[in-house]
C-alpha cells in the first residue's frame, strides 16, 4: 500500500519535471531558431548594400566606357562593366538562397529533427562565409575600378 501511495506521489512530480524540461528545451530551440533567422536577415541586408555597390560600380564603368576615345580603355572598361554585372547576378542568387534558408530555419516542422537542426546551422555558417567572401571580393573589384579611372584620367 505504502508503495502505491508513493508512486501516486511521485509519478505526477516526475511528469511534470519531464514536462518543464520539455517546454525549456523547445523555449530554447524558439530562440535559437529567432536569431539564426534574425542573422540570415542581417546578411540578406549586407548582400543587398553590396548589390547596390555592384550595380552603381557596373553603371560607372558603362558611362566610362561609352565616354573613352581610347579603344584600349574601352575594352577595359567593358571587361570590368562584364565582371561587375556578373558579381551582381551571384550577389543575388545568393541572397535567394539565404532566403530559402531563412523559411526553412523559420519552419518549425523542419526544426524539429536534430540533424536537419544541425544541417541548417552549418548551411547558415557556410551562406555567412560566403558572404564575406563576395565583401572581400567586391571590395577588390571596387579597388582595381578606381585604378582602371585614375589610368583613364592620366595623360
Amino acid at each position: 500500500m505504502r508503495f502505491i501511495i508513493s508512486t501516486l506521489i511521485v509519478l505526477p512530480i516526475l511528469v511534470f519535471a519531464a514536462t518543464e524540461t520539455t517546454a525549456q528545451q523547445s523555449d530554447r530551440t524558439q530562440q535559437m531558431m529567432m536569431q539564426q533567422a534574425q542573422e540570415m536577415q542581417e546578411m540578406m541586408k549586407r548582400m543587398n548594400k553590396m548589390m547596390e555597390r555592384s550595380h552603381e560600380m557596373t553603371r560607372q564603368m558603362n558611362v566610362r566606357m561609352e565616354q573613352t576615345r581610347n579603344e584600349q580603355m574601352r575594352n577595359q572598361f567593358h571587361m570590368m562593366h562584364r565582371f561587375g554585372e556578373q558579381m551582381g547576378i551571384t550577389l543575388g542568387n545568393m541572397r535567394n538562397a539565404a532566403e530559402r534558408c531563412e523559411l526553412m530555419l523559420r519552419d518549425r516542422e523542419m526544426m524539429r529533427d536534430s540533424e536537419m537542426r544541425r544541417d541548417m546551422d552549418r548551411m547558415r555558417r557556410h551562406l555567412q562565409d560566403m558572404t564575406d567572401e563576395m565583401e572581400e571580393a567586391l571590395e577588390t573589384m571596387e579597388r582595381m575600378t578606381r585604378r582602371l579611372m585614375e589610368h583613364q584620367e592620366e595623360p
